[in-house]
């Protein structure tokens, strides 16, 4: 038995087809209107997605299969436009006999410098409308109606070709296309991918950002001619700790300047064989940035290249040797790299070969610390742009010395918390759960962190009593055991150009302050002193190491730099003389900060209670403490 489906019932393949090819007749009409015209056109089409789709209705217009001259030779040809820049095609080869040829990209700069001599025409497509879907349903006598051209309107070409199958009407394809969205009666809120994410929207990168928007301004007008790319700065190298956006600046940078963003690392290079190969890969990625300019290469890991002055007895050296001098070529070729922005990225600052930081390679390295309140603040309601959230107290507590990508991951955990107790909107409680777990501090240490604290503010203030901003404590700490911050001093002000011997020594004793003030008050003094590169005791090592080897502040003149990630810490391993003035350095300070202290026991005790009650105090707090009394009023 044999059944015969009315033409009217069902949906041929050539639908979404027939859509595209209308979007490409508007796009390069006046080429199509005379059939001996000879062109190569570049269409940007509306969504990379429909790619295929655009290639097979542009395939069909031009007749690619049976457009062939006398000797066989293919005359009209359709491709992606990324196809010849990416690669090394021979060009007058490729288009010697092609009468018409149309190339589609997603946006113009894919279009590489040299296939551009090649194109007769540009033009921007614009996304199908409703009009296109009823002419295409009445060119094909298919039953449409305008509400279903309308929702079709809003899906992608490949979305339509893929539901589309024999016997399938244009009603049930469209049913078929609603239950797949997430909400059938109003259009799902998309939530912006941050690789679309512009550098003016981000917060956090402080110089680094500046210096990117000034960029992106020199890039635009090098782009029109009125600059020549030698006043345009050649790249930056990011320095610092992971998750701190060093790949999200170069993806928003590049956004912001309107150009492609190529990726490479050194694994990646070396994963393609031995040296050889590695240098090939390596050549290759500045090749396709070279064709696809004005363009960003994103460097990242750049310390995996190495310093060619350290480990020179090592059996690789050679090998890092020669890796290290091909990058210096690619980086400052003869020719130069004219539209090639470069874009380092590390951890390790001091494990890079300084040939490679030269002017002219890199012309600026900054250093991206992690964010403050205020930076937290801006990532997170660019992650939860529609969450209803208040001044969030515990949000600012708890992500003290995160990074942008902890914030990002603690959003999309509490999106999900939204999502599972069946609400829309992150508020202030979904952040909070959210949040890691905490250990709320007992009153003991409360007040033993209050002291501690306390310490380093009068000491900071009789030393600097103008810089002193406020002291605060936490309440909790994280439950996870890693070491944090739980109390700060601020200051303001900066660093003196030309600072003393005298600078670095009160440094050292208000850094030792709150360790001094937990002796006196409770006859000990606890682990928040030290445990960390960044806690109190670490940092008043290391400057008393760089007191002695760096600055010639100690009895010789001799200066060492060290090596490796913590280059103090390993001269002074080395050297039982310098771990001697160093400890006697440190022992002086104690003393110091203990003296003064001790001096001021009735305002250390009274303001410690006022800490750990309030966890904030304000510099005048700590000064009317500290002030003499008058003549007659007991201390």
């Amino acid at each position: 038995m044999t059944f015969h489906l009315k033409r009217r019932d069902a949906i041929p393949q050539n639908l979404a087809t027939l859509v595209a090819s209308f979007g490409i007749r508007s796009a390069i009409r006046h080429l199509l209107r005379r059939p001996s015209a000879n062109f190569v056109a570049a269409i940007v089409v509306p969504n990379e997605s429909d790619l295929n789709v655009y290639q097979y209705a542009a395939r069909q217009l031009l007749d690619v299969i049976n457009a062939l001259d006398a000797e066989g030779a293919r005359t009209a040809f359709v491709d992606v436009a990324t196809e010849f820049s990416r690669s090394s095609t021979d060009l007058l080869t490729t288009f010697h006999r092609v009468r018409r040829a149309i190339l589609f990209c997603t946006e113009e700069a894919e279009v590489s410098a040299d296939l551009s001599l090649l194109i007769d025409c540009r033009a921007v497509m614009q996304p199908p409308t409703p009009n296109h879907f009823m002419a295409a349903a009445r060119q094909l006598d298919l039953q449409m109606t305008e509400a279903d051209a309308q929702f079709l309107a809003t899906k992608g070409l490949h979305e339509l070709r893929l539901g589309i199958r024999p016997g399938r009407s244009v009603a049930r394809v469209v049913r078929q296309l609603k239950a797949m969205s997430t909400d059938p009666g109003e259009p799902p809120v998309k939530r912006r991918d941050k690789g679309e994410a512009r550098l003016e929207e981000l917060a956090g990168y402080g110089e680094a950002k500046n210096w990117g928007l000034q960029l992106a301004q020199d890039i635009g007008e090098w782009k029109r001619g009125v600059i020549d790319w030698s006043d345009v700065d050649r790249g930056i190298l990011l320095s610092g700790p992971p998750g701190s956006g060093k790949t999200t600046f170069a993806r928003a940078l590049a956004n912001s300047c309107d150009i492609p963003l190529l990726h490479a690392s050194a694994a990646s290079w070396q994963a393609r064989g031995h040296l050889g190969d590695m240098l090939k890969a390596m050549r290759r990625s500045f090749s396709e940035a070279f064709q696809r300019r004005p363009s960003i290469l994103f460097l990242d890991e750049f310390d995996s290249f190495g310093d060619r002055d350290s480990g020179v007895d090592h059996q690789h050296h050679d090998y890092k040797r020669q890796v290290i001098n091909g990058l210096l070529e690619c980086l400052d070729p003869i020719d130069g790299r004219e539209g090639v922005v470069i874009i380092g990225a590390t951890n390790k600052l001091d494990a890079i070969d300084p040939a490679l930081l030269r002017p002219g390679r890199i012309d600026k390295i900054v250093s991206i610390a992690l964010p403050d309140e205020n930076s937290r603040m801006a990532i997170l309601r660019y992650h939860l742009p529609d969450a209803v959230l208040g001044d969030i107290p515990a949000f600012l507590r708890a992500t003290r010395g995160w990074s942008g990508a902890d914030i990002e991951k603690l959003a999309r955990e509490a999106r999900r918390i939204t999502r599972a107790a069946g609400g829309k909107t992150v508020t202030e409680a979904e952040l909070n759960a959210a949040l890691p777990p905490t250990v709320v501090f007992t009153e003991e240490e409360r007040f033993r962190l209050a002291v501690h604290e306390v310490g380093h503010a009068i000491v900071g203030f009789a030393f600097r009593p103008q810089s002193l901003v406020k002291v605060s404590i936490d309440s909790e700490r994280p439950a996870a055991g890693s070491w944090r911050q739980i109390g700060a001093t601020e200051f303001r002000g900066r660093d003196p150009s030309l600072a003393t011997a005298k600078f670095y020594s009160e440094m050292i004793v208000i850094f030792l302050a709150g360790m001094a003030a937990e002796r006196i008050v409770f006859g000990d003094h606890s682990s928040a002193a030290g445990g960390d590169p960044q806690a109190d005791l670490c940092v008043a090592t290391d400057f008393a190491t760089m007191m002695e080897r760096s600055f010639g502040f100690g009895e010789g003149l001799l200066t060492d730099m060290g090596s490796g990630r913590r280059p103090l810490e390993n001269l002074r391993r080395s050297d039982a003389d310098l771990r001697a003035a160093v400890r006697q350095r440190l022992q002086s300070a104690l003393e110091q900060a203990s003296e003064i202290l001790s001096a001021k026991r009735g305002a250390l005790e009274s303001l410690a209670t006022l800490l750990s009650v309030k966890l904030e105090l304000t510099a005048e707090d700590v000064q009317t403490a500290c002030s003499p009394k008058p003549l007659g009023e007991e201390e």
